[in-house]
């Protein structure tokens, strides 16, 4: 290209300021200095002959020279200096950048380049670096000449340009514009905003970067929230940055609820998923954006925003405490949460929040789990805070087994998703938890290794070096944990042997298992025996387990060779005859094995290969070893020859087979093992049940048939002494063999509850008649034994005799002394106990017998040695109607069988245990931390059920029990003395089974997890289960097709209200009320229902029950509550009460006690507490939305308050403690509620209803605190400590009233219509008293001194109290020689100070002219509160400030202080108690009395000056 070079070119000015320009790419050297080149530049352009022109014509040639793409990119390109000068220079600008810095052609270069970027445009190569380098040029210039018309052009450009240039230029424009044009760019930017979603991202950043006004960038936030559900995901994180970033505190609140709705980042993951999916399967190849997480870059967003600013934090944080419902809680709550929780300041609240909404049931254990699983690497920043919060939730999670499952799911997922670093963390966080010692942390440590081995089992070999450690800590376990362990290790052994490694792990357990089992101690037996079981569990296990009970035609084919050929059953079948080698003389452990196993084969969980070796090694050995023919001889120890007889037998006179019981126990040793060489023991008889359960665990999985071919046993009889010795056992008998008679009758009431549990389930008609009469049995056995009992003191059963203590082996059993010994309820069979540290003393039946004790065991306490009853015996509820027993008619004259009430009384009584003991109730608060114990029972199998599963096993029988309670209300309202089946029936048992019943259904709904979101199904099912007694069957069908939980709702407590007019005691009738109003809490209020509740409960009230002065305070408060709870006007029945009720009671109004009859002397005080609660109540619950207008909020605020001072005032006319207690407690309830709620309220309306607002403080809440403190004075007066610790924070909070009070007057201009002065003392019937306690003393004591008496609501002057009898006790002292110069002193200076007195009280009357609002600081502080120091320095401003002692009683307080000092040194106070008086000089004595002489004519004018000044009273003024 051709060079021009005329006169005033482009090429002749660069050449000429000394600029040497390349040709075609060549590059451009600049001779001189850039600055100096710049000025050339500008004076050859003003000082052309051209003029004007130019300028146009150096634009135009330099246009032409950049029309060369090499030359352009030379001239973007920074310039070389020369190197033939003599001096060198740097340069880093181009030769466009130094020509935009001079101002003659600035305008029109900046328009040339943006034109050359629209060149770019026609010429299709948008692509082309070219236009972000020329941006840059432009970019910080020290000066724009002409920046509005720069504004415009660039607007130009970005209007007509594609998407990819115009993102570049708008990242550019907070860089290149000038401040005095962001106004103009914003409105370009919003208007292209809402036209275009592709550029939003680049907006924002510029938007970030440009000072906007406050309406525009409430429009841009406004805007950029409207295309947040639109916006692609890619802009995501920078959409929510600047949301956050730009929110203002007013706005705040909009924005975080516009992100909760709108974030899904569930979607967001699945969509970038999809988005990852199709690029691969067309070919595309991923960007380096793609391999980024969204969600994390999303969070990452979120992170920044939400720590920018400290109100976006808390608003946040308060957002989430806000949220109602479990359904509005979202992933992003969950991950905001974990945000929150890295903030250190925030820590502590997220986890208590996180626990509360756990426990409400508002997060559920899906959420949290469906968080971490699919955002769990966007999480790992995060993986510190799920963990510290995993660590509180499990510590924290006694009586809320809801946390624990949510803490195993937050650990089990957090393992699946971390890291190796973090999954280490993860498991020496439940490790050190497994070693804390608590049991509720060691189980659900235990329960979080159990799922992690279930999900990841072979991630968590990796660490099993860190959990094999714990072998060495097994004697800090209980067995049940113990279980759980070696379940966990084995799994892990498992895992060792499947994937080869063959590492020592499954050795180190065979070390440490046969340690355990050789060891001679019972209790390590136990341990060995539990942990070769779990070994047999994890490698006989299938690895899908079927959750059914029943067999399999697959099961029957296997063979006892299949199981012993494969390499896992043979590692199990060793352990099996590892337990049979070590245990065969140990009857307990082997009825422990025998147990155990059972509950692995009912569970369905073992191979049926090995299935079948258990049989044929176990179960076969049942009828050989304990059934025996009616005619067998057995040869019977010496010296227990008894006569044997068969009891109960249920087959007719032709039943051949029988049950050895008292056989077992008194024969020979020789022939007790003879048929079974594995009970080589001769207590074998521990054994009866475990195995017989094992033997029909074993028939139901290899059997076709079910229990079929072992129903017989169902009827066989026992072999029992003859009965005929019974009624005289102690005199007929040897103590020894009455003991074994003992331990008979207890082994014959475990093996019906054992036949019981095998044959309940899926039961026929016929069968479940046998069960009945079994249980009519076991009622017949238990009375026998509570008749022997008496006559064997100390008594012991078998399994309690070889041992001294027993360990309880799960968390929630309590310990239960014996009489010969602590026995402790067990987690096995029939109460198989354990402890962690006892000795062994294998002793046998041959040993003779050693008496301990000579009290009398109680059958109760022998509950955790019976069988445990399996819920499926629960289904003999449903028995309503006789069963008739054609089979049997020839065993007794009955021909029909049904479910008398004493059995129903022993069926229900369980179940209530069991119903108390798995479903806990919201946790109530004890004393000094002490917890009720929990019932002596064994629920070892109750314990592996899981909640879930338990309450739907209930849920089965809930309908039978709702008609079983119908049924006996219908009996006890009719009075009737038989039953629907012609049995005479005792109505104080069926009162008993009633309560039982009522008991069941309020326990199983107030179960505290039933309202969680994720127990709808629950619910709902309970709900139908309490609705259809007594419904049709289409009405009983259309309520089991509902899913309308209200509906049903309503239905259950209509169907259950139709038993209130049959309630026959109050206790009963309380119960019902409960139930009713906890169906009510299950969904959303109801008023039709609520209505009824409460007059259900004003019934209850009105009915004069018998024995009502046995009724409990706390259910007559309950009834009171819902009474007035319920109510459709609750207040104006509290105003009843309050008004007329309790008024003409205490006036002895006999219509009152006619209507009212549980209203008493006695029960007065609940009346009061229940009325001051239900204020409370109201009080908390105001707020103006729920009325019309302000006239009616202020009515119903008055008309509370009136009720207020109603109730206050009864301590006039009844002065109990009690009353005394209640008024003063509820009171301070009552005022912090007010001052919460309503003062805020009285405030903002305060001006527009002054006379409304002064008559609620001045006739009714006044009279009111003037009642408080007289009870607080009579409190003081009465020395009632129970009373007196209640007036320090009930005169605090009255403080806090009148100090709000006069804050709302100030907040509304009236501060001249407050006044506060000293109260009056009086007693409960406002007459006046002293204000000051009497001090004993040996001296003669001065008369009192009343307080002042003003007749403002103001705490009694406690400073002017105590400083009078700080006063009085110190006249008693005797002064010290050391300080009788000082006094001296003090008293030198007195007529100056009498002189300053005198000035003061001349002007006091000025004083408080001038001052009318001021408030009496002594009267609000107390200086019992405060040390000496203290009172000193308020004593010296009162000086100041406020007025008023003439000239001896200003010298006397002088003296006073310097007393004070004295007393607060001790060896001062010494030496003045010692007597050393006597060895002063004569002079130094004379000179001390006269001072002793000026003091006390000191002291007193001082407490007239005092009383002078406390008589000033200060009057109201109206406002």
């Amino acid at each position: 290209m051709a060079m021009v070079s005329a006169p005033g070119s482009f090429y002749a000015i660069c050449q000429q300021a000394g600029m040497s320009l390349g040709i075609n790419g060549d590059p451009i050297v600049l001779n001189v200095e850039p600055t100096r080149f710049q000025r050339e530049v500008a004076r050859l352009i003003r000082h052309s002959p051209l003029g004007a022109d130019c300028t146009e014509s150096f634009l135009e040639g330099l246009q032409e020279y950049l029309e060369d793409a090499q030359n352009l990119k030379a001239c973007l390109m920074p310039i070389a200096g020369s190197s033939h000068q003599g001096s060198s220079f740097a340069l880093s600008e181009s030769l466009i950048r130094m020509l935009l810095s001079i101002d003659i052609i600035q305008s029109g270069l900046m328009e040339a380049l943006l034109d050359r970027i629209l060149g770019y445009l026609n010429e299709g190569d948008s692509d082309s670096p070219a236009p972000k380098i020329i941006l840059q040029q432009l970019k910080w210039l020290n000066n724009i000449n002409e920046p509005a018309k720069l504004t415009a052009k660039l607007l130009e450009v970005i209007s007509i340009s594609p998407v990819s240039i115009q993102r570049d230029i708008i990242v550019a424009l907070p860089e290149i514009v000038p401040d005095s044009e962001h106004k103009t760019i914003v409105d370009g930017l919003v208007e292209l905003m809402e036209s275009s979603t592709e550029l939003l991202v680049a907006i924002l950043d510029a938007l970030s970067n440009l000072n906007l006004q406050a309406d525009i960038l409430i429009n841009a936030r406004n805007n950029v929230m409207d295309k947040l559900e639109s916006a692609e995901l890619d802009d995501l994180p920078v959409v929510i940055k600047f949301l956050l970033q730009t929110v203002e505190l007013d706005t705040v609140g909009d924005v975080i609820g516009t992100l909760r709705q709108t974030l899904d980042f569930k979607s967001i993951s699945r969509l970038q998923r999809s988005s990852k999916s199709m690029k691969k399967a067309f070919g595309g190849s991923l960007t380096s954006n793609d391999h980024l997480s969204l969600p994390t870059l999303n969070l990452d967003a979120l992170k920044t925003g939400i720590r920018f600013q400290k109100f976006v934090t808390d608003a946040w944080f308060k957002a989430l405490v806000a949220i109602p419902k479990a359904s509005d809680h979202k992933a992003i709550d969950v991950m905001v949460l974990f945000i929150l929780h890295s903030i250190v300041s925030l820590k502590k609240k997220v986890e208590v929040l996180i626990r509360k909404k756990i426990i409400e049931g508002l997060l559920t254990k899906k959420l949290l789990e469906d968080t971490i699983s699919v955002h769990g690497v966007s999480l790992r920043e995060y993986m510190p805070s799920v963990l510290s919060i995993s660590e509180n939730l499990l510590r924290s999670s006694a009586n809320h087994p809801i946390v624990i499952r949510a803490a195993s799911s937050l650990y089990t997922s957090a393992f699946q998703v971390s890291d190796a670093y973090y999954r280490q963390e993860i498991v020496g966080s439940l490790l050190v938890h497994i070693g804390s010692g608590s049991n509720t942390e060691i189980d659900a440590s235990l329960a979080v290794l159990q799922n992690i081995v279930d999900a990841s089992r072979a991630a968590l070999n990796e660490f099993n070096g860190f959990i094999k450690g714990l072998l060495d800590y097994l004697d800090n376990m209980s067995l049940e944990q113990i279980r759980l362990f070696f379940i966990v290790l084995g799994s892990l052994a498992r895992e060792d042997e499947e994937s080869g490694t063959s590492g020592t792990l499954l050795n180190e357990l065979n070390i440490t298992i046969r340690k355990q089992l050789s060891n001679p101690t019972e209790t390590y037996k136990k341990v060995g025996v539990m942990g070769a079981i779990a070994m047999v569990q994890a490698f006989g296990a299938k690895e899908i387990a079927v959750n059914s009970r029943g067999g399999s035609s697959s099961q029957a084919s296997a063979s006892r060779n299949q199981a012993e050929s494969d390499p896992l059953m043979k590692i199990s079948i060793l352990y099996l005859t590892m337990i049979k080698s070590s245990c065969h003389k140990s009857a307990t452990c082997l009825s422990m094995t025998y147990d155990e196993l059972a509950n692995m084969v009912m569970s369905n969980i073992l191979e049926p290969m090995l299935v079948l070796w258990i049989k044929e090694e176990f179960s076969d050995q049942f009828a050989g070893t304990f059934v025996g023919e009616d005619t067998e001889q057995f040869v019977l120890r010496p010296d227990r020859r008894i006569g044997i007889e068969h009891w109960l037998n249920l087959d007719g006179p032709d039943a051949m087979l029988s049950i050895s019981i008292m056989p077992k126990l008194c024969e020979e040793s020789s022939n007790a093992v003879s048929d079974s060489p594995l009970l080589d023991t001769p207590d074998a008889v521990i054994c009866l049940c475990s195995l017989f359960k094992l033997m029909q665990a074993t028939e139901k999985a290899t059997g076709e048939n079910g229990l079929d071919d072992i129903d017989g046993v169902l009827g066989c009889s026992i072999s029992m002494f003859k009965r005929e010795y019974l009624a005289d056992i102690g005199s007929v008998y040897s103590m020894e063999i009455c003991h074994t008679i003992g331990q008979g009758l207890l082994c014959a009431v475990n093996w019906f509850r054992e036949l019981s549990n095998a044959f309940s389930d899926n039961a026929s008609d016929q069968t479940m008649a046998r069960i009945i009469l079994r249980l009519k049995h076991i009622l017949e056995l238990e009375d026998m034994m509570r008749h022997v009992l008496k006559v064997i003191p100390g008594f012991k059963p078998l399994e309690a005799s070889n041992i001294k203590a027993k360990d309880a082996s799960t968390r929630n059993m309590a310990s239960s002394s014996f009489t010969g010994g602590v026995a402790i309820q067990s987690s096995h069979g029939k109460g198989k106990g354990f402890t962690r540290g006892m000795h062994d003393d294998s002793s046998s039946l041959s040993r003779p017998l050693m008496i301990t004790s000579n009290e009398t065991v109680a059958y109760e306490s022998l509950a955790p040695y019976l069988r445990e009853l399996e819920m499926g015996v629960f289904h003999a509820l449903r028995v309503h109607a006789p069963i008739t027993r054609d089979a049997y008619s020839g065993v007794t004259d009955q021909e029909k069988v049904h479910l008398c009430y004493p059995e129903l009384r022993y069926l229900l009584t369980d179940l209530l245990a069991k119903v108390t003991f798995k479903l806990p109730g919201p946790p109530v608060m004890t004393l000094f931390g002490k917890k009720a114990a929990a019932p002596v029972v064994n629920n070892s199998l109750l314990i592996r059920m899981s909640t879930i599963e338990f309450v739907k096993e209930i849920l089965k029988i809930v309908s039978h029990i709702v008609t079983k309670t119908r049924m006996m209300l219908t009996l006890l309202y009719n009075d009737d003395t038989t039953d629907v089946n012609g049995e005479v029936v005792n109505q104080v048992t069926v009162q008993e089974c009633l309560s039982i019943s009522l008991k069941i259904l309020l326990t199983l709904l107030s179960w505290n997890e039933l309202k969680g979101s994720d127990q709808k199904e629950l619910r709902l099912n309970l709900l139908k289960a309490l609705a259809v007694d007594g419904k049709s069957e289409d009405e009983v069908k259309e309520i089991e097709g509902s899913i309308n939980l209200s509906a049903v709702a309503v239905e259950s407590f209509k169907n259950l209200a139709i038993w209130r007019q049959m309630m026959p005691t109050f206790e009963s009738s309380a119960t019902l009320l409960e139930i009713l109003d906890k169906i009510l809490s299950l969904v959303p209020r109801n008023p039709d229902t609520s209505h009824e509740a409460s007059e259900f409960a004003t019934r209850v009230l009105s009915e004069r029950w018998s024995g009502s002065n046995a009724v409990k305070n706390d259910r007559l408060a309950y009834v009171i509550g819902q009474q007035i709870g319920k109510a459709a006007t609750p207040l104006a029945l509290i105003d009843e009460y309050v008004t007329g009720v309790l008024p003409s009671f205490l006036g002895d109004d006999d219509g009152i006690a006619l209507l009212h009859p549980m209203l008493s002397q006695s029960t007065f005080t609940t009346y009061t507490k229940v009325l001051y609660i239900q204020l409370a109540v109201l009080v908390g619950e105001f707020t103006d939305d729920d009325f019309q207008d302000t006239e009616a909020a202020l009515q119903h605020v008055m008309k509370l308050t009136q009720c207020f001072q109603d109730l206050a005032g009864y301590v006039k006319s009844n002065d109990k403690r009690d009353v005394l207690g209640v008024t003063l407690r509820h009171s301070k309830t009552f005022m912090e509620q007010f001052i919460k709620r309503v003062i805020p309220f009285l405030g903002v309306h305060f001006k527009g209803h002054q006379d409304a607002v002064a008559k609620i403080f001045r006739h009714h809440l006044q009279p009111a605190t003037r009642s408080l403190q007289n009870v607080c004075g009579h409190a003081k007066a009465s020395k009632e400590q129970s009373l007196m610790s209640m007036v320090p924070s009930i005169k605090k909070t009255m403080e806090l009233l009148i100090f709000q009070v006069k804050l709302m007057l100030e907040t509304n201009d009236a501060r001249v219509a407050f006044w506060v002065g000293n109260l009056k003392h009086r007693n409960l019937a406002g007459e006046e008293i002293s204000s000051q306690l009497p001090i004993e003393s040996e001296d003669e004591p001065e008369p009192e001194v009343q307080a002042s008496d003003e007749d403002d609501d103001m705490p009694e002057d406690r400073n002017s109290k105590c400083k009078k009898v700080d006063r009085k006790k110190k006249k008693a002292r005797v002064p010290t020689p050391s300080t009788t110069n000082k006094r001296k002193k003090s008293g030198a200076s007195s007529s100056t100070k009498s002189a300053a007195a005198g000035k003061k009280r001349k002007s006091s009357k000025t004083v408080q002219e001038e001052d009318d609002e001021r408030i009496h600081t002594k009267s609000q502080i107390s200086n019992s509160d405060m040390s000496e120091d203290e009172q000193d320095q308020l004593e010296g401003e009162e000086q100041e400030v406020e007025d008023v002692y003439d000239d001896h009683a200003i010298e006397e307080q002088e003296e006073r202080a310097e007393r004070r000092r004295r007393v607060r040194n001790p060896y001062i106070d010494d030496a003045a108690m010692s007597g050393d008086d006597e060895e002063e000089e004569d002079d130094e004595e004379e000179e001390e009395e006269e001072e002793e002489e000026e003091e006390e004519v000191g002291d007193d004018e001082e407490d007239e000056a005092m009383e002078d000044e406390e008589d000033e009273v200060m009057e109201d003024e109206d406002e």
